[in-house]
């Protein structure tokens, strides 16, 4: 008897997706291709190994034929640096930093960016060399991006971690880069996304605040209780089984949907008492993305606990929509979106102080 409680709801027909571009790459190959390469719970270590090294030259060769306008590699140089520990996990190993550095502005500090890339189970910084170099030329800021320890074999809080580290060493070493300390903006894509929210939530632990996050469709809870946790394209895109995946090799099986995951891990577990105090934080949604529930769930509790929060759900997308595929119109028009959020957080200071 088919159960009606639990009726996956499949998005792989093309005619979800946004006239146009968007229907056309619908179902175009993305890292959730992947998934099961590396994140399956019954993999070895060895093929876990395996796995990643098929994504790194999956993902090499998607960009071996992307070009950089040249007024984009003109605009800045790259760097590279390590990290020591953070006071939670001293003696981690250090974190290998990608600094995109401007190279037209005066003597003022400038604004920065702690930029985390997307899967988390694979890749590097390097791969999203195009998206930080654009952002760096566009606000005139300086964007550092972590290599943070992947999973599964390095569980949360590593990753947490490795965040923290990343942005006490910008703040430390805030006048060799010539940034402002009390501008730096949090953010990323997907899991990249996730971990600026929780890191956010950590550093007010410490009475720390960033400037504010972006968070781009971003995997925000564990407990896939919402409707469109049930949402899938059958293993081609991001949908119930890979969140699933995704959340068992950040956590390990016996530690998905229990209590002992503070937000500062899974930022849906946040009560509302519990974000006051949260910078500003501007969120995107995907129509068809698993995730895009939780997300207006915890923007409702954002708003309750009075944090200023911006909320984009985007029609006729999926998590991968923006992410894969060439150029179009509707993905020109979410990143001139994106850079106009990041813009506002490092012009005016949103935060709201008296809500600590």
């Amino acid at each position: 008897m088919e159960n009606k409680l639990f009726r996956l709801d499949d998005r792989r027909d093309p005619k979800w997706g946004y006239p146009g571009d968007v229907r056309e790459n619908w179902n175009n190959p993305t890292i959730a291709t992947f998934f099961r390469d590396v994140m399956d719970p019954t993999l070895t270590p060895e093929e876990v190994k395996m796995g990643r090294a098929i994504f790194d030259d999956a993902f090499e060769a998607m960009l071996s034929g992307a070009v950089m306008p040249e007024e984009i590699v003109n605009a800045g140089e790259w760097g590279e640096h390590y990290a020591p520990g953070c006071p939670e996990e001293p003696d981690a190993p250090p974190v290998r930093l990608r600094v995109r550095v401007p190279k037209k502005r005066g003597s003022e500090r400038v604004p920065a960016m702690l930029y985390f890339f997307a899967a988390g189970m694979a890749g590097k910084p390097e791969f999203f060399d195009a998206e930080a170099a654009m952002l760096s030329k566009e606000l005139g800021c300086v964007v550092v991006a972590p290599h943070f320890r992947p999973h599964p074999e390095n569980k949360q809080p590593k990753q947490l971690n490795d965040m923290h580290a990343s942005y006490q060493w910008m703040v430390d070493n805030a006048d060799e880069l010539g940034i402002d300390p009390d501008c730096i903006v949090l953010g990323g894509y997907s899991i990249g996304g996730q971990m600026a929210l929780g890191l956010a939530m950590r550093l007010k632990r410490y009475g720390l605040a960033p400037r504010g996050v972006f968070a781009l469709f971003p995997p925000v809870d564990d407990r896939s209780a919402s409707p469109s946790s049930l949402i899938t394209f059958g293993g081609d895109n991001l949908g119930f089984a890979e969140v699933q995946m995704t959340w068992a090799s950040l956590f390990g099986l016996d530690r998905i949907a229990v209590s002992s995951l503070t937000p500062e891990i899974v930022p849906g577990h946040a009560s509302v008492e519990e974000l006051k105090g949260m910078p500003p934080v501007f969120m995107h949604v995907a129509e068809s993305d698993p995730n895009r529930d939780d997300s207006i769930i915890y923007c409702m509790r954002l708003f309750e606990a009075g944090v200023m929060c911006s909320l984009r759900v985007w029609p006729g997308t999926n998590h991968a929509t923006f992410y894969s595929g060439p150029p179009h119109a509707l993905k020109n028009k979410f990143f001139g979106e994106v850079i106009e959020n990041i813009s506002e957080m490092m012009k005016h200071d949103l935060r709201r102080p008296w809500l600590k």
